[in-house]
């Protein structure tokens, strides 16, 4: 039955239907709780897989087992710890890796330096493809210096140094590295997996590939010993006479005649020195007496060991007090003479830092400004303006050895050109107008790189006239090292990289034309090549007679021009010319400039080389070269050549049938047929003139190998040498009969004494062949 509403009335909530009985509801039901569960179970209850009830420190389960009750942290805290853990051991391992690095052979510490790099995650250890841009890269216009080791790790690689990408022995490196790649890649094939060449991959120390002996120690000042003490007057005269003669005309830091008058005062006995210069005397004899035992390296014991006069000149002059003091002119002379020095005995980090002191030295002097002080008399004006620019030249050269940022700039001096007359020509007319006239100075003794478009094509009234002496071979060299020095600072610096690639290359080609300038500018009795056929080939006749007039200077212009020159080309030596941005038709003209360039270091190269007789005589480089860089000229040139065969010996299209040509005389038409591959373009000279590229190689290994027997340095460097021609030689099919072999270096060493440094220890020559036997090995 049902409501008027159409309900139901039982099915009310509040109404109980009949014959039914309500039942009370349970009071607190509806709030029992749940049992607790443990969210973390202890150790013993998940081994019994019983229930836990969690309490700390002891659950119920273990309190009635009377068990130990134990939790552990969950899997995400487990493994943070244990992460963490294993972090703190790398580090303790990496730490320990790096305190043994140096202490070790040179494979294991090889082994040492790829695992850090490897766990720093080094941009060497990309893909093959980002390898090989990157190698390519190394030494080129885009590369910018880096440091790719720690220099304060140990004594070898503190006494080596940094060297910049400028320096043959950073070319050395990368030659190492490039040729023991290509050496594990071949090995692919032959069972070789992938960890394997991993581990094989050269990582070289620069240390290893440094040929100088800044390593070797210089003994300490013997206190006992009387500085003041000369050797006899018939000895003293003859390394006088040497400096004087072989150095001075090179860097005329000291002023010939006044020096020369008070040399004579002293022996006389009609004046008593100053220590300073008292000191300065030593360091010329020194410099002297190793251009005598050069001379006559058969009978060199005659002569004094010339490390006895730096140690005088120590005590004299260069000890702790001395160095306190303000600095005076002599004070910059003797700092210059012993970075001179260092410099031949091959401690090429020493003489640096010596020579950037006399360049600090002649700055707080204002020796790099003009005097215009009408008090001083012209010959000494011209003695400070020639101190400065010997200072120059010096500074020069040892930034292209080392590769370094310079001290020296454009903007540093504000100094003409040295004077091209010696002291007693000043009275001539031509020459006091210059003293007099301040304009006309400005205009005939403008340095080439400052020369205005207008006056190129002209040349100065007093070079129509000048006649040949030492100031005027000075001046020639001093305007070369100006433009040589620029490029270091303007071209393959960092201010120059961070400039667009065509800035750059603008500076190049601006550079280049100023050598050609300064080549065409050169008198007749100076001049060393054929100017009717380039700059490449060499007047033989000129250079080849010892005794003709002027020989000397031909030689060492010729040689520190195309030292130049290879400084300006040969970061352009390599295979990656087309990494520059831009559309192909800029593409395009980079690429051929630099394979212009390119073929413009090897011409260099071959050139540099061929002025040397074919005939090895060690006294020739003492009477006609400068013998403090003819070693680094030789690397130079010979490492440039070695690069270019390196990057050519995998050129499918290089013939293996190659005649013993000539080097051509123009550069220009040999890149308008080059072929390459992928589009790369080859310079010319490899493909034509490969075997002559060799030959001049294989000559330049010669002279190193003789000079080995008097030279530490060259016993090295030859040895750096003969790994990487052994390895590039198979390569590119190239004969090495007439190659010295390394084997009869080591049973040639002469037995000297221990007090001539300049002689390598045996265990250190050892050591040298063991790292060659090393490389070899993985051939």
């Amino acid at each position: 039955m049902t409501s008027a509403s159409g309900m139901d009335p039982y099915h009310s909530p509040d109404i109980v239907p009949p014959n039914k009985v309500a039942i009370p509801r349970i009071a607190g039901v509806s709030h029992v709780q749940s049992r607790k569960r443990s969210a973390r179970a202890c150790e013993p209850c998940r081994h019994r897989k019983i229930k836990c009830d969690g309490i700390k420190p002891t659950c119920g389960q273990c309190a009635y087992h009377k068990s130990r009750c134990t939790y552990e942290d969950i899997k995400r805290i487990r493994d943070a710890k244990q992460i963490k853990s294993l972090a703190s051991d790398v580090n303790r391992y990496e730490k320990l890796l790096r305190s043994i690095e140096g202490e070790v052979d040179f494979p294991t510490s090889r082994k040492i330096r790829k695992a850090l790099k490897f766990k720093d995650g080094d941009p060497s250890e990309k893909a093959e493809g980002d390898q090989s841009d990157s190698s390519a890269s190394v030494g080129s216009l885009e590369a910018v210096d880096v440091v790719g080791e720690d220099l304060n790790r140990n004594e070898n690689t503190r006494a080596s140094g940094f060297f910049g990408k400028n320096s043959e022995v950073s070319w050395i490196q990368r030659l190492e590295n490039t040729t023991q790649k290509h050496i594990n890649d071949g090995m692919t094939g032959s069972g070789m997996n992938s960890v394997q060449r991993n581990e094989a991959t050269n990582d070289t120390p620069l240390a290893t590939m440094n040929y100088h002996l800044d390593d070797l120690d210089i003994s300490p000042v013997d206190k006992l010993s009387d500085p003041t003490v000369v050797p006899m007057r018939e000895l003293a005269d003859e390394y006088f006479n040497a400096y004087m003669t072989l150095v001075n005309p090179f860097f005329p830091a000291i002023r010939k005649s006044t020096f020369a008058a008070q040399y004579i005062d002293f022996f006389d006995r009609r004046a008593i020195p100053s220590l300073k210069w008292l000191a300065n005397l030593n360091m010329i004899f020194a410099i002297g007496c190793r251009h005598c035992r050069l001379m006559n390296h058969e009978k060199s014991e005659i002569y004094d060991n010339q490390m006895t006069f730096l140690t005088r000149a120590r005590q004299l002059s260069l000890n702790g007090n001395t160095l306190f003091e303000h600095t005076t002119l002599q004070q910059v002379q003797l700092e210059f003479l012993t970075s001179l020095y260092l410099l031949c005995e091959g401690q090429l980090n020493r003489a640096s830092k010596f020579a950037d002191m006399a360049v600090h030295s002649a700055v707080s002097l204002g020796v790099n400004l003009r005097l215009v002080d009408g008090r001083n008399y012209d010959e000494s004006k011209e003695a400070r303006c020639r101190l400065w620019w010997s200072i120059y030249s010096l500074q020069n050269l040892l930034s292209s050895m080392h590769g370094r940022a310079s001290s020296v700039g454009e903007s540093l001096s504000s100094l003409h050109l040295p004077i091209p007359a010696e002291e007693e020509s000043f009275n001539d007319p031509d020459i006091r107008r210059l003293f007099q006239d301040e304009e006309a100075r400005e205009i005939d003794l403008c340095a080439l790189l400052f020369e205005k478009l207008a006056n190129s094509q002209s040349f100065p009234a007093w070079s129509l006239s000048a006649q040949p002496c030492p100031s005027l071979f000075f001046h020639y060299m001093a305007d070369l090292g100006h433009i040589s020095q620029s490029v270091l600072n303007k071209v393959y610096s960092i201010e120059g990289i961070r400039e667009e690639s065509s800035q750059t290359e603008y500076r190049i080609q601006k550079y280049s034309i100023r050598m050609d300038r300064w080549l065409a500018k050169l008198p007749p009795c100076y001049q060393f090549h054929l100017p009717e056929a380039g700059p490449w080939h060499l007047n033989h006749s000129m250079l080849d007679d010892e005794t003709a007039l002027y020989t000397r200077e031909r030689v060492c212009l010729a040689m520190s021009y195309y030292s130049a020159r290879i400084t300006l080309s040969r970061p352009c030596l390599n295979l990656n010319y087309s990494r520059n941005t831009g559309t192909s038709v800029d593409k395009s003209s980079r690429d051929k400039l630099r394979a212009e360039l390119a073929a413009h270091c090897l011409q260099a190269s071959c050139s540099l080389i061929s002025i040397f007789p074919d005939k090895v005589d060690i006294g020739w480089l003492a009477r006609v070269t400068p013998s403090w860089a003819f070693l680094h000229f030789l690397m130079q040139s010979t490492i440039a050549i070695l690069l270019g065969l390196s990057y050519g010996s995998f050129a499918p299209t290089i013939s293996q049938n190659l005649s013993n040509s000539h080097i051509h005389a123009n550069a220009h038409d040999q890149t308008n047929d080059s072929s390459g591959v992928s589009g790369i373009p080859h310079p010319t000279l490899l493909e034509t003139d490969l075997s002559t590229a060799f030959k001049m190689c294989k000559k330049a290994g010669c002279w190193i190998y003789a000079i080995a027997s008097v030279d530490a340095a060259a016993k090295r460097a030859f040895m750096l040498c003969d790994n990487i021609v052994g390895k590039i030689a198979p390569r590119v099919k190239v004969d090495l009969d007439g190659w010295p072999n390394v084997a009869s270096l080591i049973d040639e060493m002469d037995d000297k004494g221990d007090d001539d440094h300049r002689i390598m220890r045996m265990d250190e020559l050892e050591k040298l062949v063991d790292f060659e036997a090393t490389v070899n090995s993985k051939m």
